[in-house]
This record gives structure tokens, sequence and C-alpha cells, in this order.
């Protein structure tokens, strides 16, 4: 393994742990509004989906945003902090 194969392994690993910390939000913010997971089902996710999507798993910029929308939360507010302390992000801002 070269260190290019190294360096994108480390990357895949950060953004699982992202999508990770997406999908604690998530969660949160559908039991601050006591949604049940079977509530976004009006919502056009099955509950299957949701449940994968709460437990982290990576998924597209077009699901990030029907979830911001099911929120009734702007997406940059969706994703606030979630990249902090990721390799030095936001040292140079």
């Amino acid at each position: 393994m070269d260190k290019v194969d190294k360096v994108d392994k480390v990357d895949k690993v950060e953004y699982l742990n992202e999508f990770g910390r997406l999908g604690v939000r998530y969660r949160k913010m559908r039991l601050e509004r006591e949604m049940v997971q079977e509530d976004v089902l009006a919502h056009g996710f099955s509950v299957r989906h949701y449940q994968q999507l709460e437990a982290g798993r990576p998924h597209s910029l077009k699901t990030f945003f029907r979830l911001s929308k099911m929120f009734a939360i702007h997406p940059e507010e969706l994703i606030k902090g979630i990249f902090d302390g990721r390799n030095g992000s936001r040292k140079n801002k």
C-alpha cells in the first residue's frame, strides 16, 4: 500500500465518522420534534432507510437536503460543527 492509498483510507474513515455525527444529529433533531421513526414516511423516507441514516450510513447531498427540509432547518445549520476538528479544518478561518 503506497502513501496515497493510506491517505485515501484515512479520509474515508474520517468521512464515515462525520456521517456518524450527522446520524446522531438526525436522531437528536427527530426526538426534539417529538417524531417517531414512522413519521419519516410522510417525508418520503422508508423507516429502514431513515434508521440507516441515523446509524451513520453515508448518503447523498440530495438526501441531506431532504432531511433539512423534513426538519425545517437550513442545511448550513444542520451540518454546522460536523467538520470541526477534522485535520485542522477551520484553523485557517
